[in-house]
């Protein structure tokens, strides 16, 4: 669906250029996705054709130079372009199609990119060391789509372009974009860096392989290697050899093995419901990955892996696509409405239905409501926020950012402090102003807060006055105090009083989040609580949440129990510990001194 928004964006640029720039010759659309759209969908004229003059298909180096020579000729003829989907009197033309050999082994440029403006702890780049992918597993759409044959960069290359970026940007972060980096080449990268003593850091995508042994892996950990993403899909034998993986069972427990003992974080992709796959089966590959993440933070100290999940998508383009009948599946036609979605409906003849396959998903799904809160959501969709999970949890790595774990963090209100004490804003948040809120965002914790701009500009003065706690006390300005309380608690603001954790809730107050919201229910019909602050998020029945609402100003446990009592209510102790306990945990609750 990305692909479709990111598409729908690109034709409205191509219209407003045609229509404000008329000096522009030729407007050309490539990559992956209307590559595929081009291949699979594009029979006859498109409306697309009204903005665009063509869509380079595949690889683009060559065609792109070949496009550019026949434009300044002035040769309107653009059948002699490779790999060029174009439109002439009405009809759509292909162009005959070559298979690149080559790798494009420049330098990146990213000059004129606002590279500083990422709200992150610092520059990430992409690079790449090889084009294509070697294995065709079933369900994968890019060896049709990219073209050419899978080809590889020296290494030794690969290490300069490094370099030369670190030279001239000033990164020390690399995100290798390959299809599949396979090992041998990480092994081989790790002894470029490790023998020149560079300080870089980097991540990057494999495959499961009986050559990855536990002295690669250290070697590879060593060179700045802070997270490994391997394309798991299933934890069954029998799928993974329906998906043409080429992957055996026991080379993903003795690989993840090795890397996490490494202290290298994994990242595991995997997907429920592909064709023929039984409940069963996604439950054991469910069940595998939640054991991996909790070995990664309990056993090897490593709390930095994730995993990332959705149900199976037929793809056009794909094996599965190509030959249904091979997989038990019968394709649905697409409506009239669907010309741009590459993904399509399917019925299964054995396993999990494409509905079951979604429910399941959902059902174990950690992000599953995040959705409800991005859409429409001023607290979320920051400007040029990099909200990405893989580099999020790459950069903690990186920055060895503490989890507390079982531990909360308590709120201390500014009558606590020691009235001498000064306030700073934290090094590493960053403030973004968007009317009528003034957004704090801190990059390492990746915490945000809202305020108004108007308390916002009180703040600003009071911060470039050095203030201290007594100044702001003195304001006597009940918003502004609290606003900053909220912002020592999520380390957006900073003073000198180290931060408390404590394991239990005895001898506190508790009080509301100021910056929670409801952003829907789940399907037993609890009630979803989000901390936009933290991202975290619990589910509560209609009672608990009602019980809430007594928890808006502080207040302890025992003053919540006799409140109930005096109500006619029976509280039972167990009920109401777990309930505190779970908004504790997702930072809806907060204790407060």
């Amino acid at each position: 669906m990305s692909g479709c928004f990111q598409l729908i964006s690109a034709v409205t640029l191509a219209k407003l250029i045609k229509e404000e720039c008329p000096s522009v010759k030729h407007v050309s659309l490539g990559g992956n996705y209307i590559t595929r759209l081009a291949d699979d969908c594009m029979k006859e004229w498109h409306p697309f054709f009204e903005y665009i003059d063509s869509i380079m298909m595949y690889d683009g180096e060559e065609p792109l130079a070949r496009l550019l020579e026949a434009l300044d000729s002035g040769d309107d003829n653009l059948d002699c372009v490779p790999n060029l989907c174009h439109a002439k009197g009405g009809k759509i033309y292909k162009n005959h199609r070559i298979e690149q050999t080559f790798i494009n082994d420049t330098v990146p440029d990213f000059d004129g990119f606002a590279l500083s403006k990422y709200f992150m702890p610092e520059l990430i780049l992409p690079v790449y060391s090889s084009r294509q992918c070697f294995n065709h597993c079933a369900f994968c759409t890019i060896p049709g789509a990219t073209g050419g044959c899978y080809r590889k960069m020296p290494i030794s290359r690969v290490f300069e372009i490094m370099c030369r970026l670190n030279e001239k940007y000033g990164t020390r972060v690399f995100s290798f974009v390959d299809e599949t980096f396979e090992g041998k080449r990480m092994e081989q990268l790790a002894d470029e860096i490790n023998a020149s003593g560079k300080t870089f850091f980097w991540h990057g995508e494999t495959r499961f392989s009986p050559t990855l042994s536990t002295d690669v892996f250290n070697k590879i950990y060593q060179s700045g290697c802070r997270q490994i993403q391997f394309g798991l899909e299933s934890y069954n034998q029998r799928v993974l050899d329906l998906m043409k993986k080429n992957t055996r069972v026991d080379w993903i427990d003795r690989n993840i093995h090795d890397c996490l003992n490494a202290g290298i974080p994994v990242h595991l992709f995997f997907m429920i419901g592909f064709p023929t796959e039984t409940k069963e089966e996604a439950l054991n590959t469910l069940a595998y990955t939640e054991n991996v993440l909790n070995y990664s933070k309990q056993v090897c100290g490593v709390p930095y892996s994730t995993r990332g999940f959705t149900n199976f998508g037929l793809v056009m383009g794909s094996d599965v696509w190509n030959h249904p009948d091979k997989y038990s599946v019968s394709v649905m036609p697409k409506s009239q409405y669907e010309d741009l979605r590459l993904e399509v409906d399917y019925v299964s003849g054995t396993g999990l239905t494409l509905n079951e396959a979604k429910s399941l998903s959902d059902e174990h799904h950690i992000d599953f409501y995040m959705q409800e809160v991005i859409n429409g959501s001023d607290t979320i969709d920051l400007p040029q926020r990099l909200h990405i999970s893989e580099v999020t949890w790459i950069l903690d790595s990186i920055h060895a950012v503490r989890y507390k774990g079982h531990l909360t963090k308590v709120k201390r209100r500014l009558t606590s402090l020691n009235p001498a004490d000064r306030i700073w804003l934290d090094s590493k948040t960053s403030v973004v102003l968007v009317e009528p809120f003034a957004y704090f965002y801190n990059s390492e914790y990746h915490h945000v807060y809202a305020v108004s701009q108007l308390v916002y500009l009180k703040l600003a003065r009071l911060l470039e006055a050095d203030c201290s706690i007594s100044l702001i006390l003195d304001q006597g300005d009940l918003e502004l105090t609290r606003a900053i309380e909220e912002l020592l608690h999520y380390g957006l603001l900073n003073t000198n009083i180290d931060a408390d954790y404590v394991m239990h809730d005895n001898g506190f107050q508790l009080v509301k989040s100021s910056f929670v919201k409801e952003v829907g229910r789940s399907k037993e019909g609890l009630r979803v609580l989000l901390s936009c602050a933290t991202h975290r998020m619990c589910a509560v029945n209609d009672f608990s949440f009602a019980l809430l609402s007594l928890f808006e100003k502080p207040i302890t446990k025992n003053e919540v129990r006799d409140i109930l009592k005096k109500e006619g209510l029976s509280a039972n102790e167990e009920q109401l510990n777990k309930l505190v306990d779970n908004c504790m945990k997702a930072d809806i609750l907060q204790l407060i001194r």
